[in-house]
């Protein structure tokens, strides 16, 4: 393995100069290109470079990381003992929350809990809608479950702790019994732990079972065995007294029991803005200072205390903040090491490990997207070593002293709200980024995957977390502009800003190339046949990264298919950042579903993928049939990655599903309006109509009146003709009128043709004579 990556960095160079070497034979060819006019050599010369720019940018970052590799060295356990002592720097643990199933609070709870460290608290930031208790009261019931499961094998801790304190007052001390004291001690938390392990085993759901059994394997197992080992060691050390009171100290803070929680929402005075930055920047403006709750006729609101105000909600001001998405969890030494490293490196501001997804998904689209994701924790890894670094806002660990360096005060309505966390932006966390370097802080990444998060496991889920991973990067790209230009060493700094650009556009150049360029290629495909061979390089290091984190090397089939899913996906959020751009509204955060069932599809994806697939088709068949079977095989590409990203990761059938389900709430929504309008119409006219009141004299007068009407025309008018041609038809429907009531019973119930119908065909060859014949009157003057 050490020989591996002793060559790893040579094999990236390799594949850099490889790409360098390809596009200048391309640059050669399309020289050479007689019929290629001079625009479509210019927009192919500019598609490329961007795509170019992109996988140049994956190489050097994996050339960092290569780097990193070689340079990495774990740390020992006694760089890190002062951290299990009560002067260790305070950790508050911020966990904000919307709408979380109550299984993933309880697994992200227990992970900061378990965490092998000393000084430090759990807040869980609760961000549901105060006016829907049932989710409120839910949320809050797993900060007391996860209490009262932490609390009885404390207790039992904390009493032997306690009376260590009382043995330790006399001057005899069995060193042997205190160790076997200890290893028992360890042993009790590691049963604790593993009796954990099978209630959680009980209770494991079919549809998160892998994320179930990492947290049951990787966190809970994992740390009673390092417990019971640890036990096993204090047995065969040989103690002092000193060693012996801070093993008991350790043991009186083994898990974290120190868990509360907080809800911004139900104070008037706090911001309210839809967004997790916000959620943060609400309690961390809190923290160092003693409040009340006051009620006023605007709402209860959070004041200063003054003096020693009874019952005052203390908010405890902390070193460092850790902050941990609510479908993440941390692995028990995360705060060891990256405290560690934050004491090592006075200049960072930030410490955080990239997360990668939870192994073994379910779905194709969990384990594809969930690939993707693992590519990112090396791109992160590999622009540290250039000081490229992002925050990246899953799991992090803040010095406070850089935060209270970037504060700013924001106004929304008649509140002034303190905001250390962006939130122009739905990645509020890249934007601070920026801030913190204007300020002269870095963020660094620690080599070692230490945090796990949870992947989408549909395609609806995954459209609505990539739409907001690409919103954001347009409007941040000014400021690290600002921030690059306004700093010395430009020429020094290139490749930092080079991969920091990338970062922040990459979803605007690569997908708008990948797209023009597909629509392209039906129009002239001899030159664009040879941009896969330029992308070779680049997609055989993708492909042997995906080797080394676990994945297939054909699995790049599926990622590059799924990316093709994505594209108007990443449009959506490239389009809500022009929009912010223009009108200066920010866009809303849209939290990433986490549920057992499947989440709806846009309607706008399924049929912008719908039509690619068609519009590859027919470049297929036009280039067939005209004989240019070389521009016809990226269509046949194409064509094969949209069919199976349809198929495997959005479904023909659900696609259809609700596409009929948004039309139907479409027409619904339209024809709302003319409901309404008729169903005001309706009570207006119900409220105008009066209702007369019975009088039956009138009534009775009103009868004879009008049987009197109907009658007395009959005795008045003289006898109709026959030959006058209207009384004569009036007079033969009389006449059969009389005929018919003279038929016996049984004559009149067999069917028969209706007179009307008589009467027209009747009148087909009556009426034009009859017209003739006025007419010759006329002429002759009758």
């Amino acid at each position: 393995m050490k020989s591996k990556r002793s060559h790893e960095p040579y094999l990236v160079l390799f594949f850099i100069a490889c790409s360098l070497a390809s596009v200048g034979a391309l640059a050669v060819f399309l020289y050479v290109l007689d019929d290629m006019g001079l625009a479509d050599r210019l927009l192919y010369c500019g598609l490329l470079f961007g795509l170019i720019y992109c996988c140049l940018s994956y190489q050097l970052s994996r050339y960092g990381a290569a780097r990193r590799s070689q340079q990495h060295r774990a740390f020992a356990e006694a760089d890190v003992s002062n951290l299990f002592e009560d002067s260790a720097p305070s950790v508050a643990v911020l966990i904000p929350t919307y709408r979380e199933e109550r299984r993933v609070i309880i697994m992200t709870m227990l992970s900061a809990a378990l965490a092998r460290y000393s000084n430090r608290h759990i807040v869980l930031l609760v961000d549901d809608p105060p006016n829907d208790p049932g989710s409120v009261e839910q949320t809050l019931s797993a900060v007391d479950e996860v209490s009262r499961m932490l609390d009885r094998p404390m207790r039992a801790l904390r009493t032997e702790a306690a009376a260590w304190q009382r043995r330790a007052e006399t001057d005899s001390i069995d060193i042997s019994a205190e160790a076997d004291r200890l290893k028992h001690c360890y042993d009790q938390a590691a049963d604790w732990l593993e009796g954990l392990a099978r209630t959680l085993e009980a209770g494991i759901s079919p549809a998160f079972g892998h994320v179930d059994r990492f947290f049951i394997d990787r966190i809970v197992l994992d740390l009673a065995r390092h417990y019971r080992a640890y036990g096993r060691k204090l047995i065969d050390s040989d103690l002092t007294r000193v060693e012996l009171t801070r093993e008991y100290k350790t043991l009186a803070g083994l898990f974290c029991t120190d868990i509360t929680s907080f809800q911004r929402k139900i104070f008037a005075n706090l911001s309210h803005a839809p967004n997790k930055a916000m959620n943060l920047n609400s309690y961390i403006g809190l923290m160092g200072g003693s409040y009340v709750a006051r009620s006023t006729s605007a709402g209860t609101r959070i004041e200063v205390a003054e003096g020693n105000t009874v019952d005052a909600l203390e908010m405890c001001v902390s070193d460092f903040v850790l902050t941990l998405d609510a479908d993440s969890v941390i692995l028990h030494d995360y705060m060891l090491q990256l405290v560690h490293v934050l004491n090592s490196n006075p200049a960072a501001a930030v410490a955080q490990t990239p997360y990668l997804t939870f192994p073994n998904g379910t779905s194709p689209v969990e384990r594809v997207a969930g690939a993707t994701t693992d590519i990112q924790y090396l791109i992160h890894q590999g622009a540290t070593f250039f000081n490229a670094s992002y925050w990246v806002g899953a799991n992090a660990l803040i010095r406070f002293t850089a935060l209270q360096q970037i504060v700013r005060l924001q106004v929304e309505g008649d509140k002034s709200c303190k905001v250390y966390i962006q939130d122009e932006t739905v990645i509020e966390d890249t934007g601070s980024t920026i801030d913190l370097l204007h300020a002269g802080w870095s963020v660094h990444n620690y080599f070692s995957p230490m945090a796990y998060s949870a992947t989408p496991a549909d395609f609806g889920a995954l459209a609505i977390q990539r739409k907001r991973w690409s919103n954001g990067g347009l409007i941040i790209f000014p400021m690290l502009l600002k921030q690059y230009l306004g700093n010395p060493g430009r020429i020094r700094r290139l490749p930092e800003l080079m991969l920091r650009t990338n970062y922040l556009l990459s979803p605007l150049i690569g997908n708008v190339a990948v797209f023009i360029l597909m629509i392209w290629s039906g129009s002239d495909g001899r030159a664009l046949v040879w941009t896969p061979l330029v992308m070779i390089p680049y997609f055989l290091l993708y492909g042997t990264d995906l080797k080394r984190l676990g994945y297939r090397f054909r699995d790049l089939f599926a990622v590059c298919a799924l990316n093709l899913m994505l594209l108007p996906v990443s449009f959506a959020g490239i389009f809500a950042s022009i929009r912010q751009i223009i009108t200066g509204q920010k866009g809303s955060f849209s939290r990433t579903p986490k549920v057992a069932d499947r989440t709806f599809i846009p309607p706008s994806c399924f049929l912008f993928n719908g039509f690619m697939l068609l519009l590859m088709l027919r470049y297929v068949v036009e280039g067939i049939l005209a004989g240019q079977y070389l521009g016809a095989i990226i269509p046949i590409l194409n064509v094969s990655f949209y069919a199976y990203g349809l198929h495997h990761f959005i479904g023909i059938r659900h696609g259809f599903a609700d596409l009929t389900l948004a039309t139907r709430q479409r027409f619904d929504a339209l024809m709302r309006p003319v409901a309404g309008v008729l169903v005001a119409a309706r009570a207006r006219m119900a409220e105008n109509t009066r209702i007369p009141r019975f009088r039956p004299a009138q009534m009775l007068a009103a009868s004879a009146l009008f049987v009197f009407v109907m009658i007395a025309p009959m005795n008045a008018v003289p006898k109709l003709s026959n030959k006058d041609f209207v009384g004569s038809a009036i007079a033969n429907q009389t006449s059969r009128k009389t005929a018919r009531d003279a038929e016996p019973a049984s004559q009149v119930l067999k069917p028969s043709i209706h007179p009307l119908a008589h009467a027209s065909v009747a009148g087909t060859d009556a009426s034009p004579a009859a017209t003739a014949e006025i007419l010759r009157r006329t002429r002759d003057g009758q």
